[in-house]
């Protein structure tokens, strides 16, 4: 079982439907946080039915400063919240949406795993919600949007703009020893 982190560990527990890459380990990444499986931390339990309040007070008892599950309706059961509310050293991560794609999960969970960290240190007991990874029509982005604003802003044409971009590649490779016209197939002409 894990030992009582120091202030400047972090330790995370992944609950048994988290996925568990096998060839991953966030202490690669960030040294000040260790990650466990909970079929590793706990195989007896792993192996039969086990509430999720008990989870909580085993995974607390043994230092884990957050729980990462999949499950949301957690969050609506109320022993699993009563013993939430009583652990203040344990944050129980979740997702506000669920997602059913491991490298989704992991890929959310890494990004905000500074926030995480910092949150759940500030004051256990209570649920951290991450919002779903979705991409919207806001998150996509024009190159020639800032061609056409450039060439607005300094007022030259849009093909004088791509002509200068085309001169500064074209100067770059020649510095660099290749031919200035390398890409010209790749890039074509716009």
């Amino acid at each position: 079982m894990a030992s009582s982190s120091p202030p400047d560990r972090f330790s995370l527990l992944l609950d048994q439907g988290f996925p568990k890459p096998t060839q991953f380990a966030i202490s690669e990444l960030d040294r000040s946080v260790d990650v466990e499986h909970f079929s590793d931390f706990a195989p007896e339990l792993a192996a039969r039915s086990t509430p999720d309040w008990y989870v909580y007070c085993v995974a607390a008892e043994a230092g884990f400063n957050a729980l990462v599950v999949r499950d949301r309706s957690q969050l609506d059961q109320l022993a699993e919240m009563y013993v939430l509310s009583r652990l203040k050293s344990l944050t129980i991560v979740t997702w506000r949406k669920g997602i059913d794609d491991p490298i989704r999960e992991w890929g959310q969970l890494l990004a905000y795993l500074p926030q995480v960290k910092q949150r759940a240190l500030e004051a256990g007991g209570r649920a951290l919600l991450l919002p779903a990874p979705t991409l919207t029509s806001g998150s996509f982005h024009s190159p020639r949007e800032t061609i056409g604003s450039e060439a607005t802003a300094r007022g030259i044409s849009n093909a004088q703009v791509r002509r200068e971009a085309e001169e500064e590649i074209a100067d770059w490779l020649t510095m660099a020893g290749e031919p200035s016209d390398r890409f010209a197939g790749l890039l074509g002409h716009a």
